[in-house]
């Protein structure tokens, strides 16, 4: 077993453990033979086409109401896209024309028209566009599944199966999760496609392994971390029992974990609290159990309703989530970071332009200072909503002083016309930055002076420090966020918090690493927001840790010459820790 053993490096899409077998399924690419038609049949042609098209515009509305019954809000406007390609029935008449033009069999024209419509879109160097496609090809598999009779019978599938495949639909991953299917690998799909808002709304794992998912033999024992994106095949039994304790540690019993836990926030082992939040993406059954067990969410990205809807949603549709966020989690802070959307990510070319690096572009606060009247509406819809609880504004990838400064002044804009609507809204709410971009750590004293609280995206921070973007395997190596130039731009900026008394909480995937916990909080951060799977082990370190012993690990892991050195200091301290712990 232990010769077959591989390690595939993949993209985490939607986080989670899982263990079980995989279930290889081949990409559907549908061939239907053309066949010539006689005059006499071409209307019934026409008219089988058109019963295919309205079973399959049914059934996309059946898992709308299914994705609504299971996950609820926005989220379930991504089937409005499907929805518009089924019904598009300029495009159905085309068809029909061509039908009886060619004088060909209904299943053929369709297709073949389908297939010249997605292959610009499938070439497009635009994520939207590809998204696009992957719909175009996900409702014209149903529509010729029921006009060639070809449906596939149900799968079924043994307990404990992941499925590997190029590409799922989001209704494929909800009818798969109704048959128990545990996770994905996939070869299509980015972090802002449909699929994978769907799964992480239904807390289901995926990785984006590339052309590496061949690599998966179908039947064979596998393990999948949807956290950090290994996927490891044909696993030796250490393996098994190594990531069987993990996902103890992550998975379904979050619940209960963390109800168990017996302080929260919780305390050194010196009686210093360390205040844990949680970093959430999109609405789902986790929201429940924070707000229940009191955590504050230090990070809630709002542009999910923009990748949901293909579009800017308007500001009563923002406000009314927006206040069942703040309603929800009334007893605990919500800090609300408005749009971070860059080219990579939009649906209009008219408002985008094209960029080579998007990631160095035209994005975060950068595009909102320009596209004023939706900041200012988003910013009006989260004013609103303040009143039915405590949500804070956060500011994305602000590089400079002018930058905070335009965007405080739109949003006086904001609230002067609430005052002239008489609409009620927190005066008092609270404005804060993400320090992401090496030169906001840099200056970290000004912006501290002009803003209420400041959070530092470690994702982002290490990836412009090191000049290594996080999403490319070939650089891996490079993106380490325990580089001591990483870690002393977080230093840097925890100092200026302090001196002008500005609260500084570190919310990338580093707050949530056992590693780094003791020096932040020999750092003395003031807050640790992480994915929520991770703030039960986090909470359980804590106590484990002497806040007065660990303010000792902060200059020599800054004077470290390498991040080698660094993770020396650090591990050497985790030893420590575990010998006293046995």
């Amino acid at each position: 077993m232990t010769g077959r053993r591989k390690i595939i490096k993949g993209i985490p899409i939607s986080s989670g453990i899982v263990l079980g077998r995989a279930s290889v399924v081949m990409p559907g690419d549908i061939r239907v033979p053309e066949m010539a038609i006689p005059h006499a049949r071409l209307q019934s042609e026409a008219d089988a086409l058109e019963e295919a098209v309205e079973l399959t515009v049914e059934e996309l509305r059946n898992l709308q109401q299914s994705a609504g019954a299971k996950i609820g809000g926005p989220v379930t406007k991504i089937f409005d896209a499907q929805l518009l390609i089924a019904s598009d029935y300029e495009f159905l008449k085309n068809v029909k024309n061509q039908i009886f033009s060619t004088r060909r069999n209904a299943g053929f024209v369709y297709n073949d028209m389908v297939r010249r419509t997605v292959a610009p879109l499938k070439r497009s160097n635009e994520a939207y566009m590809r998204q696009t496609a992957v719909d175009i090809e996900a409702v014209a598999g149903r529509v010729l599944s029921h006009l060639t009779g070809s449906e596939e019978p149900e799968l079924r599938f043994p307990p404990n199966t992941i499925l590997v495949g190029k590409n799922f639909s989001p209704g494929d991953i909800l009818t798969y999760r109704q048959r128990k299917i545990l996770g994905f690998v996939v070869a299509e799909g980015g972090a802002d496609s449909h699929m994978a808002l769907i799964a992480r709304s239904l807390m289901l794992p995926v990785v984006l392994a590339g052309d590496a998912w061949r690599q998966v033999p179908n039947n064979s024992r596998l393990i999948m971390d949807g956290t950090t994106g290994e996927v490891v095949v044909h696993p030796t039994d250490d393996d098994w029992s190594e990531y069987q304790r993990r996902r103890r540690r992550q998975g379904p019993a979050l619940i209960t974990r963390i109800k168990r836990l017996p302080h929260i926030p919780p305390l050194t082992k010196d009686g210093v609290e360390v205040p844990v939040a949680a970093n959430l993406s999109l609405p789902g059954p986790v929201d429940d159990i924070l707000a229940e067990n009191n955590i504050p969410v230090g990070l809630y990205r709002t542009e999910f309703l923009y990748l949901a809807e293909g579009s800017f949603p308007d500001e009563e549709s923002q406000y009314r989530y927006y206040s069942n966020i703040a309603a929800k989690f009334r007893k605990q802070s919500v800090v609300l970071r408005t749009f971070d959307l860059g080219y990579d990510k939009m649906t209009d070319d008219s408002l985008w332009p094209q960029e080579n690096n998007p990631a160095l572009g035209w994005r975060g606060i950068r595009a909102m200072l320009e596209m004023t009247d939706v900041f200012k509406m988003q910013i009006r819809a989260i004013l609103r909503a303040s009143v039915h609880g405590h949500l804070k504004i956060m500011l994305p990838m602000i590089s400079e002083l002018s930058e905070l400064e335009r965007a405080k002044k739109l949003i006086s804009q904001a609230k002067l016309s609430l005052r002239r609507r008489k609409q009620a809204f927190k005066e008092d709410i609270e404005i804060g930055i993400m320090v992401e971009v090496p030169s906001a750590a840099l200056v970290a004293e000004t912006l501290a002076a002009k803003v209420d609280f400041l959070s530092i995206g470690t994702n982002d921070l290490t990836q412009y420090t090191m000049a290594a973007d996080r999403m490319n395997n070939r650089v891996a190596e490079l993106y380490n966020p325990y580089h001591p130039s990483v870690l002393n731009l977080i230093y840097k900026t925890v100092s200026a918090g302090k001196k002008f008394g500005k609260p500084v909480s570190i919310c990338g995937e580093l707050a949530g690493d056992m590693m780094t916990l003791p020096l932040f909080i020999g750092m003395e951060v003031d807050q640790l927001s992480m994915t929520p799977n991770r703030i039960v082990d986090l909470c359980r370190t804590v106590k484990k840790i002497d806040s007065r012993l660990v303010k000792h690990l902060v200059e020599p892991v800054l004077a470290a010459g390498s991040k080698r050195a660094v993770k020396h200091v650090l591990e050497n301290y985790r030893s420590e820790l575990e010998k006293k712990k046995l």
